[in-house]
């Protein structure tokens, strides 16, 4: 069969408004330009797909050993630009020999050839027919361009130029694009394309080596994995270093329409396993990329956001009997559509959730298998601890040990730092303050703040506790009430520490105190003979989050526990209203109150009735004496802690031994 006979064989119809943004526009890079040749490749029942770069004469074949095209498939189907093959053919065009459903949807992919290449050749054998023609962008430009109407006759060749015996070859030269480091750069990027690398029956091969889902190559960084049904489970198989896996949500969508999905999402164990391109979750319909990110449009703020990489699998995403939801480009879809959203509501609220529960879970716990584990002197300080703090430092070290990208001689630093700070905080019961710690940054800054002040302010606490301690003294010495009662009225209020320790200033919003202490005045005039009789002041503080009301009763009085729940009932309901009015923004802040008595309020029961009966309104009474006695203990207890502080400075002496800090 010669050229000249062939002249008017082949016939394409196209603008060049179409060229222009569905051919040169469409895509932008070498591998997804050939996903759209891949793609027509299975949509033939091709087994084998061979793609070889020849960079030296700038040239890219595809060839695959599909069902090929006859002069009627090319002139009716290939070259006629928008071909709607599933809606033209047969069972929505599912291919005769291995049943697969399209990839194909709008016939423009084909177009996308010229985005990369000035001459497209392409070679077809069907039933022993063989084709072959040649395409120029430049030609097709100027006879659009000087003619009245938009069809454009591709160059036929020769058929003694095709040399396959079935299937379609394709040949691209005049290459737009660099490929010097194509087929290393098309193996990563074509197997992240297709969801079906790996298939039984269909192979694509670069330079003659066959792709693998391994080739995607980000498996081997997965540290934890979530996937969906046993269809995916083996994902696992090909993530060897695993150290967490889990069955995520059922795979059911909806029920009533079908929606199924299949794939995984995973966690790599350090950012820099991830890039912009790969710390996505990408969706596939039909075993071909048609979103290149969805978790982006589920507004998720958590750390863990940085880690994720995923492949979710929703043929409904491109449902035939459906409108098209895919982008010209196929590589995005509308957000819009209520398919998308349902994938992305399904996610967001089924394993999306169970990740960002997971994560710091798992990644603490293995940090704390390995502080204690690989780590004898950090144990060995753990070891030391009680109760809740075990816990508490145990969720702390693991924090410090997950920490990603910091060296030894850092890590090191950041493991005194926050022990120290972990003992410091213990003194004032602030040990929350550490459980919000995340990222490097925070730790160096707990670093900073403790690390160079944390000898300092244990001195500065010994001496504090050493004052305070005589002072109590002082106060216990006193044998006459009324002069016992006169010197904890002139100092309660502006040392709340006789209190509690842990409450070292007395106030924190003195606008609020100013404000409630008002309305407490205004009680005076509800307020019986007797109440008055008994009461020496009332004060409203606030202090470490709370609201505190401290009432002081005369050291004679006597008072039974059901008159004095009345009126701390009256204290609270004006501290809620007055907070609810005017200071909303504080209105859950807890209030405390605290009754100083010259004795326990009456009662025919025993003491620890009593106590439950104003626990009930989160209140507590005090004697005077039981307030000298308990602020005693407590300041004891300071100074006990200066033991203990001798022993970690032998602790952390020895510490260094647990880290590799040589160069």
């Amino acid at each position: 069969m010669d050229t000249q006979s062939n002249e008017q064989k082949y016939k394409m119809t196209i603008g060049l408004s179409v060229l222009e943004h569905l051919g040169v526009g469409l895509y932008s890079n070498v591998p997804a330009v050939l996903s759209e040749a891949v793609a027509n490749a299975w949509d033939a029942d091709a087994e084998n797909v061979r793609i070889n770069i020849y960079s030296d004469r700038r040239e890219i074949t595809i060839c695959d050993d599909g069902h090929g095209m006859t002069l009627v498939d090319i002139n009716d189907k290939y070259l006629k630009v928008g071909y709607k093959k599933r809606e033209r053919e047969p069972d929505f065009g599912r291919t005769p020999k291995y049943n697969r459903p399209p990839m194909g949807r709008k016939g423009i992919g084909k177009l996308s050839l010229f985005s990369i290449a000035d001459i497209i050749e392409i070679h077809t054998v069907k039933d022993g027919e063989k084709n072959a023609l040649r395409m120029n962008s430049a030609d097709i430009r100027s006879n659009i361009e000087s003619g009245d109407n938009d069809e454009y006759n591709p160059e036929p060749l020769a058929s003694d130029v095709v040399t396959i015996s079935q299937g379609t070859q394709i040949k691209l030269s005049g290459l737009k694009k660099r490929i010097d480091r194509a087929d290393e750069h098309l193996r990563k990027r074509l197997a992240r394309r297709f969801s079906i690398i790996g298939d039984d029956n269909f192979n694509i091969a670069i330079d003659g080596n066959t792709i693998d889902a391994k080739d995607r190559d980000y498996f081997a960084n997965i540290e934890y994995l979530w996937y969906f049904g046993q269809e995916s489970e083996r994902f696992v198989t090909l993530c060897k270093n695993i150290t967490g896996e889990a069955v995520c949500t059922s795979p059911e969508l909806n029920v009533d329409y079908g929606y199924r999905v299949s794939g995984w999402i995973g966690t790599v164990r350090e950012t820099k396993q991830v890039n912009e391109e790969t710390n996505t979750i990408v969706v596939f319909a039909k075993g071909k990329l048609v979103h290149q990110d969805i978790l982006g449009s589920m507004q998720e703020g958590g750390i863990w956001t940085k880690y994720v990489i995923g492949e979710i699998d929703a043929d409904f995403i491109d449902d035939n009997e459906k409108d098209d939801m895919i982008t010209s480009s196929r590589q995005s879809v509308n957000e819009d559509d209520p398919r998308y959203e349902a994938l992305r509501d399904f996610l967001k609220k089924g394993v999306i959730r169970e990740i960002a529960t997971n994560w710091l879970k798992w990644r603490r716990e293995e940090g704390e298998r390995k502080a204690l584990r690989d780590r004898p002197n950090v144990k060995r300080w753990y070891d030391r601890l009680q109760g809740d703090q075990r816990d508490q430092a145990k969720k702390l070290l693991g924090k410090v040990e997950a920490l990603e990208g910091v060296n030894e001689a850092d890590k090191l630093e950041l493991y005194k730092a926050s022990m120290l700070a972990f003992e410091r905080l213990s003194i004032t019961q602030q040990l929350s303050i550490l459980s919000n710690l995340e990222t490097e940054k925070e730790f160096e800054l707990i670093s900073k703040v403790f690390g160079n002040i944390t000898e300092l302010a244990s001195l500065h606490y010994y001496n504090i506790a050493k004052v305070r301690i005589e002072i109590i003294k002082k106060f216990k010495e006193l044998v006459d009430k009324n002069k016992k009662e006169k010197i904890i009225q002139e100092h309660i209020f502006k040392a709340l520490w006789l209190l509690d320790p842990s409450w070292e200033r007395a106030a924190t919003n003195s606008r609020m105190e100013e404000t409630v202490t008002k309305e407490f005045e205004k009680m005076e005039g509800i307020l019986s003979e007797d109440e008055k009789r008994a009461r020496i002041d009332i004060r409203y503080q606030t202090v470490s989050g709370k609201h505190v009301i401290i009432e002081l009763k005369r050291y004679g009085s006597s008072i039974d526990v059901h008159t004095l729940s009345k009126q701390i009932s009256k204290y609270k309901n004006t501290v809620e209203k007055c907070v609810e009015n005017k200071f909303p923004e504080h209105k859950r802040m807890p209030i405390e109150i605290i009754c100083i008595t010259g004795k326990r309020p009456s009662l025919s029961l025993p003491s620890q009735t009593v106590v439950e009966h104003l626990r009930a309104y989160n209140a507590r009474y005090m004697t005077y004496d039981d307030l000298i006695e308990n602020a005693l203990n407590s300041y004891q207890d300071y100074l006990k802690a200066e033991t203990r502080i001798s022993e970690l400075e032998k602790i952390f002496e020895s510490i260094d031994e647990d880290f590799d800090t040589s160069p």
